[in-house]
């Protein structure tokens, strides 16, 4: 090989190098601070997730939309929570137990998620200032708060349970399930 052949080799793998490095370099930055993988842990978002589903996380610059899922650390929580905004700020959620149907601003849930409705002791395990609330006027969900529940409503620990999440508790909003 001529030296000639040489120079122009060692450039292109300086150039493929740095090309490589730079993309880990983006990869990493955007795993680290815009999206993530995560495993989702448990069944109460199924049907729409289950548990070990793979989902992408979109971490900064997402807003937020009734109907969408969220991850958040809720203080002293262990893993991070995956649930659905059922209440954006400013609604007001309320439950009719006879009708075991959700309401929002006085408009009834649409609650895709449900097959047969919610068990008769839906609200038994309910701190009972959130049941109290929600079976009375409704919870009314702050500036800076989110309601939240699990599709699979029967077994998921959310909002029906210890009221409105704060916003700077959400990490991010699923944008990819694969």
């Amino acid at each position: 090989m001529s030296e000639r052949q040489k120079s122009k080799f060692a450039r292109a793998f300086d150039i493929t190098l740095s090309v490589i490095i730079a993309l880990l370099v983006v990869l990493i930055v955007v795993l680290l601070f815009v999206a993530t993988p995560m495993t989702v842990s448990g069944e109460s978002m199924y049907p729409s997730l289950h548990d070990g589903d793979k989902v992408v996380v979109l971490k900064v610059g997402a807003s937020i939309e009734r109907g969408d899922i969220v991850v958040f650390e809720r203080p002293g929580g262990s893993e991070p929570p995956v649930k659905r905004v059922i209440g954006m700020p400013g609604d007001v959620i309320r439950f009719d137990s006879a009708q075991r149907a959700y309401f929002v601003n006085g408009e009834r849930l649409d609650d895709f998620a449900l097959d047969g409705g919610y068990p008769a002791d839906y609200l038994a395990l309910s701190d009972p200032d959130v049941r109290a609330a929600l079976t009375g006027e409704g919870i009314a969900v702050g500036e800076d708060e989110y309601f939240v529940l699990g599709d699979n409503r029967a077994i998921s620990k959310d909002s029906h349970e210890y009221g409105c999440i704060k916003k700077d508790w959400i990490t991010g909003k699923v944008i990819l399930q694969y």
